[in-house]
């Protein structure tokens, strides 16, 4: 895979290979548009058949209504602005409309500011620095079936600053999970119990602008400056320490399951925090079953002796399928919760927050796809 200097002309781009985004926001937006017109045309239509299934109505009239119904541009506009132009770009190069590429972005938010109990996925981890191992962080991102084949890696660098990120995301949307140049590193998972609010900032723009900081310090000051339209878990990290932090509309609550100073992990259930949508009842919820096995099993592995590096326990720990109907790892064709509800692990992110900050990658289900390392500095 390669690590620099990628190409962003149209047609030149193969999967196989980190897209280049640099630029002013909309010169960036513009170029991940044109580059994957193809593939964001393709994307977009199968989510809007899902979309359409889900909630039985024309995908037009659907995303009509919840953007018409919510209120997040402003949000974007106040916390990220760089992240508007960014998305109006994208729109642009993929001549699409608007009101569709904003909805796109909006994966978690489609779900948890309605009365749906839908998008429950991924499992995170984060170590700390320890002896001569730096901090780490970890998740696998599990999202819809439809969406295989259509992961992208961006490199974005940044016009005014030296500063540079990778983003794990689908063909035209600005991100799910990351790493930057100066080894902060964040993944997430929803918290759709949780109450968001429809004039919040929306998870992938959340995303890119934890990645736009300097230090985990300042990131984590930016998470809890922020209004949260969507229930989620983040796991943020830097050179030496993880923090896990629970956000919802009111409340902003660190999550340290085994003490201070020691691994974090977490699913799609709250644990801490209890700002919860009036609407949810957890006796009756279908995903906390495997929310909850996915958290055990994670759990179990994490508290026993490590075999190997730490990079080794993770990627075992990613791979993992300790319970037949609610693994960590989850394959597309076979009989697990998540297949049953055309779900699979799209991505699997591993971040080194050392001195020299890497990605290792799997584009799919980690147990049966390798990993790529990419660096920021030269090809290794």
């Amino acid at each position: 895979m390669a690590h620099s200097g990628e190409s962003a002309v149209p047609g030149e781009w193969t999967r196989a290979q980190p897209l280049l985004l640099q630029g002013s926001p909309y010169e960036r937006g513009l170029a991940h548009g044109e580059t994957l017109r193809s593939q964001i045309h393709e994307v977009v239509g199968l989510w809007k058949g899902e979309l359409a299934h889900m909630v039985q109505m024309d995908a037009g009239e659907a995303i009509a209504r919840f953007v018409k119904g919510t209120d997040f541009a402003p949000a974007i506009q106040r916390w990220t602005p760089d992240l508007l132009d960014e998305i109006r770009g994208i729109a642009a190069g993929a001549g699409m409309d608007w009101d569709t590429i904003l909805a796109f972005q909006l994966l978690d938010e489609m779900w948890s500011n309605e009365d749906v109990f839908f998008a429950g996925h991924c499992s995170s981890l984060g170590f700390p620095a320890q002896a001569s191992e730096p901090a780490h962080v970890a998740q696998n991102v599990d999202v819809e079936s439809f969406r295989d084949g259509f992961q992208v890696l961006l490199h974005i660098k940044h016009a005014d600053s030296d500063l540079e990120s990778f983003v794990l995301t689908t063909a035209g949307m600005i991100g799910f999970n990351g790493i930057n140049s100066r080894s902060v590193g964040i993944c997430c998972n929803a918290l759709v119990p949780l109450r968001g609010c429809p004039d919040g900032l929306p998870v992938a723009c959340i995303v890119r602008g934890v990645l736009q900081q300097p230090s985990a310090q300042e990131a984590m000051a930016f998470l809890r400056t922020v209004r949260h339209a969507s229930g989620q878990n983040y796991i943020i990290g830097g050179p030496s320490h993880v923090v896990d932090l629970e956000c919802s509309a009111t409340q902003v609550v660190p999550f340290e399951p085994a003490g201070p100073g020691s691994p974090v992990w977490h699913t799609n259930h709250p644990l801490v925090n209890d700002d919860y949508n009036a609407w949810y009842k957890a006796e009756s919820s279908p995903f906390l079953p495997n929310s909850t096995a996915r958290y055990q099993s994670m759990e179990r592995r994490l508290l026993q002796p490590p075999r190997g590096t730490r990079l080794d326990q993770i990627q075992e720990i990613l791979a993992s399928k300790d319970s037949a109907e609610h693994p960590i790892c989850g394959s597309k064709g076979k009989d697990e919760f998540y297949t049953r509800l055309a779900m699979f692990t799209f991505a699997s992110t591993i971040m080194v927050l050392g001195d020299e900050p890497a990605l290792h990658i799997s584009f799919g289900p980690p147990d049966m796809t390798p990993y790529c390392r990419l660096g920021f500095g030269k090809p290794r």
